[in-house]
């Protein structure tokens, strides 16, 4: 009799292994390593170190022959985010945590407002990029000669909402116009109608009245083609 019930306890183990073996078993850990493989792929052209971290976990182990997870938003965000993961024709919604980490731009000292910054008052700290202002510049040549638009402190977060470009031609100034045409070139003054920076468009008002659309070039001229 005790033999009878070993077998049958050794066929329900090796049954269940089977079952078990058919399926991929999903639980916290291996959804994280899953996730992970994921989002490198989403965020393959990002090179910053990335870490996932799953807020809502599944409450149970499910088994899973294929997980499928796409991301509720097209736009890619660090932070939290919603992702869906479909397994066995049934969905599930999680908040997942994208953490990363990579270089990014504060200000080496005091920077006041109105001052053309230079590549001295910049410094590269490594750190969480998620847990910084939006729009926080990644590179120096980004920042190198913009004018911030209020006072800056020393190790703050530099955004492009602080900076503007550096203006060559301000509004209603009298700027050179340079038409270039087919074999012939005419320079004339005329009025500026915004204000620009260096490979910008700009409109400019000629002293007939003309509107002409040009770009403005590193010595504060505008260059238009006919």
């Amino acid at each position: 009799m005790n033999m009878i019930i070993y077998f049958f306890l050794l066929f329900i183990s090796l049954t269940v292994n089977s079952v078990n073996a058919t399926g991929q078993k999903i639980n916290f850990f291996d959804l994280t390593k899953q996730l992970n493989i994921f989002f490198k792929k989403e965020y393959s052209s990002n090179r910053d170190n990335i870490n996932i971290i799953v807020r809502t976990p599944l409450k149970k182990n499910i088994y899973c022959k294929k997980p499928v997870f796409s991301l509720l938003s097209n736009v890619h965000t660090l932070g939290l985010i919603d992702v869906l993961l479909t397994c066995n024709q049934k969905r599930y919604y999680l908040k997942v945590e994208i953490q990363s980490e990579g270089e990014y731009i504060i200000a080496n000292r005091k920077i006041p407002r109105g001052t053309k910054i230079k590549e001295s008052d910049l410094k590269i700290l490594i750190g969480r990029l998620d847990i910084l202002p939006n729009n926080t510049y990644r590179k120096k040549k980004d920042v190198i000669n913009r004018i911030n638009l209020r006072d800056i402190f020393p190790l703050q977060p530099i955004t492009s909402f602080m900076t503007r470009p550096f203006w060559l031609v301000k509004i209603n100034q009298q700027v050179t116009v340079i038409i270039n045409g087919n074999n012939f070139t005419i320079v004339s003054k005329a009025k500026s109608l915004s204000n620009g920076a260096e490979n910008e468009n700009i409109r400019v008002k000629t002293k007939n009245g003309k509107i002409i659309n040009g770009i403005i070039n590193e010595n504060g001229e505008v260059v238009a083609s006919l």
